[in-house]
This record gives C-alpha cells, structure tokens and sequence, in this order.
C-alpha cells in the first residue's frame, strides 16, 4: 500500500473538496435539490454523495498504517455492499421508469457510469478480501470511475439549478 499513499492522500483531498463544494451548492439550493417535487434533483444530488463518499472512504482506509491487503479488501467490501444495492435500486427505478426517451438515455448513462465503479471496485474489493490478489490497480481505477461520476452528476444538478427560474 506504501506505494498507492500519495495517489490515494490526493483522491481522499480531491473527494472531500468536491463533497463540500457539492455540500455547499446542495445547502444553498436545499428546496431545488431535497424538495418533495425534485424526484430528479434529490436523486442526482443522492448519487453524487454517495460517490463522493465512496471515493474519500476507500482513500481514507488505504492510508491506515500497515493494514494487510486481506483486511482492507473485507473492510472496503463490507462498507461499499450496502452503497451497491443503492446503486443497483437507483438504476432499476430508471430502467423501469422509461419516460422521454432523450431523459431516459442520459439518466441510464448517468447511473451506468456508478454501476460501473461500485462493480469495479466489489469485485476489487472481493478478490483482496479472499486472497486471491492485489488488486490496486483496479480499486484505483474504480475510484478514477466515480469521482468522474460524481463530478459529471454534481455538474448537472449545477445546471438544473441554473435553469431553475427564481421565485
């Protein structure tokens, strides 16, 4: 691990950066983004949270001093399983919510582009946990994923709020 220490001291600082400048936009904006008649709103900014603090955790457990690679795969797959099934309800509700095809395809790009980085990172997380590799570069590669997820998310729940008329 004492090798990936400044790649992941720099994604733990890039996540919890872009998380209070997402924390910030979201308090500002709280009926645009969490109201009852934001469905959309309240799940791009649930999406982006999530990612962020899926990125920060994982960098934040790699920095632990002299964890074995056993007992960081099962740590990371114990505290991302339950993030999965979110990801995986999130993109179910929109394949079986259809709507405007135009919507549709870009709130499934937008949701397979997390369903990509949790899988990447599981099945990472799960390969370490059972011994059956070091598998740095793909949990390394899983959070490049969702970091860019979340960005790519908080950048449009930006532009909805912009579009949002005043009053």
């Amino acid at each position: 691990m004492q090798a990936w220490a400044q790649f992941y001291t720099a994604i733990a600082a890039a996540s919890a950066a872009l998380l209070g400048l997402l924390y910030v936009v979201v308090s500002i904006n709280a009926a645009a983004a969490l109201g009852p008649d934001e469905p959309i709103s309240r799940r791009l900014t649930e999406q982006a949270f999530q990612n962020y603090l899926a990125v920060m955790m994982v960098a934040l457990l790699s920095l632990f001093a002299d964890i074995s690679t056993r007992v960081f795969g099962a740590v990371t797959l114990a505290a991302t399983a339950s993030w999965s099934v979110w990801v995986i309800i999130r993109f179910v509700q929109i394949v079986i919510q259809g709507g405007e095809r135009r919507a549709w395809l870009g709130a499934l790009r937008r949701h397979l582009s997390s369903l990509i980085g949790f899988g990447m990172l599981l099945v990472a997380a799960l390969r370490m946990a059972l011994g059956w590799g070091e598998d740095y570069n793909w949990l390394a590669a899983s959070t490049l994923v969702l970091l860019f997820s979340a960005t790519t998310v908080s950048w449009e729940l930006l532009t909805r709020f912009a579009r949002r008329k005043p009053g």
